[in-house]
């Protein structure tokens, strides 16, 4: 069958180990490895250093001498079990109080475990197949102290079924510190691995951060890999971790960090932090609509003309107020006022009949009394016809009764009728 290589260093051959130096071995002569490699990222800014530059590898390197030996996950080929450090650990600005050793040479920083741990939300030194079970010199051994905790993996193989047929074990550390800092010290590196022995052919060393929503989803929002070309037998790689949205606790310190920073952090009063909406927090930036009601700035001007605007809101709406309650009145008053003049003018028109008003609310009477009025003599009147017409009528006997021709035909108050 044939199996596909994967090179950790650009070698073709394993390194020999220096005499008198078991965990020195010499880089392989097809590539020697740069001193030092730096890349500066948002979060964290990763150095990576070579053959103990700058004395690198002695400083970081971690005696386990006094550390505790993980039997459970050295007997084991995968599993995983809970630490918790003696002081609280920032992982990309997030205080986390405890996480999983996993065999596969990674710490899992999810909250839980899950079938997708290796995918994100991991500080993996070496995150490969490993197998403790294989050996009974394999440990997993962990030294926690107040200042830091140091996690180390200790002649693991690769899974059988993965490993390479050159074989050979790894020994590498990952130490975390209070202040974020997070350093992986590889001690004995193979310089060949099969694809096998990878999780979906990434690289294999790194730090990635995800949120989760609803419960399940994980949305990654940052990873950042070590080339597996520098990743070799006493090199260090070194992540400092650098100021992020959500470790700022007032809306000042989170104002700074945007202005000096690539971060487009804002504040959210409602949720009490500040953030740029790729953190652990974004469910709970969501349910408090950040996104919709935010601030990027916080001097004091700013706040007293939002209170000044509260505040004058309500004088603006009693002016109004007033306003529609003075031009009610005006009508109700005008109305008043032409009832008056015109029972003026008519007063005056009844006790002046000469006057050109007295005549005209004269005609006006005869009108009212012709059709009906209280004073008139006549007690039907059909119209249209002339008083002497309907007088004759009364006088003759009528041809036809009325007579509705649609008998109980009726349309609300509508009547239909025949003359």
């Amino acid at each position: 069958m044939l199996v596909t290589w994967l090179l950790v260093g650009v070698a073709a051959v394993r390194a020999t180990p220096t005499p008198g130096a078991e965990h020195a071995p010499t880089p392989p002569t097809e590539h020697v490895p740069s001193s030092s490699v730096q890349d500066d990222h948002k979060y964290y800014k990763l150095s990576v250093y070579q053959n103990d530059v700058l004395k690198t590898f002695d400083e970081n390197f971690i005696d386990m001498e006094a550390a505790e030996i993980k039997a459970g996950l050295s007997d084991t080929m995968v599993g995983a079990e809970t630490i918790s450090p003696l002081f609280p650990f920032p992982f990309y600005g997030h205080v986390v109080e405890d996480f999983y050793i996993t065999t596969h040479g990674f710490l899992s920083l999810s909250p839980r475990l899950h079938d997708y741990i290796y995918k994100t939300q991991y500080i993996a030194p070496l995150r490969i197949k490993l197998d403790p079970s294989r050996s009974n010199s394999s440990t997993i051994s962990v030294l926690s102290l107040p200042d830091r905790l140091t996690v180390e993996w200790s002649n693991v193989s690769v899974m059988a079924e993965a490993e390479h047929p050159s074989g050979g074990s790894f020994t590498f550390q990952v130490t975390i510190r209070p202040n974020g800092d997070i350093v992986f010290v590889y001690i004995e590196v193979q310089p060949v691995l099969t694809t096998a022995a990878l999780y979906d052919h990434e690289p294999v060393a790194g730090i990635s951060d995800a949120f989760l929503l609803h419960g399940s989803e994980l949305h990654l929002y940052n990873k950042i890999n070590i080339d597996n070309i520098d990743i070799n037998t006493r090199t260090v790689a070194v992540f400092q971790a650098l100021p992020t949205c959500v470790s700022q606790t007032t809306c000042d310190q989170c104002s700074d960090l945007r202005q000096s920073s690539n971060f487009s952090c804002v504040w959210c009063q409602a949720a009490g932090h500040c953030s740029d909406g790729a953190d652990r927090k974004r469910e709970h930036w969501n349910n408090n609509e950040c996104h919709l009601s935010n601030s990027t700035t916080c001097d004091a001007k700013s706040h007293n003309e939002w209170r000044h605007s509260s505040f004058e809101a309500q004088p603006l709406l009693q002016t109004s107020t007033s306003t529609i309650v003075s031009a009610v009145i005006s009508s109700v008053l005008i109305i008043i006022l032409l009832i008056i003049f015109v029972a003026f003018v008519y007063l005056y028109g009844i006790y002046n009949e000469d006057t050109l008003v007295g005549r005209h609310i004269k005609r006006l009477k005869q009108s009212y009394e012709q059709f009906g009025g209280a004073a008139a003599k006549m007690t039907s009147l059909e119209l249209g016809k002339k008083k002497s017409q309907a007088k004759a009528k009364a006088k003759s006997k009528p041809v036809s009764e009325f007579v509705n021709p649609h008998p109980m035909a009726t349309n609300n108050n509508v009547i239909t009728a025949s003359m």
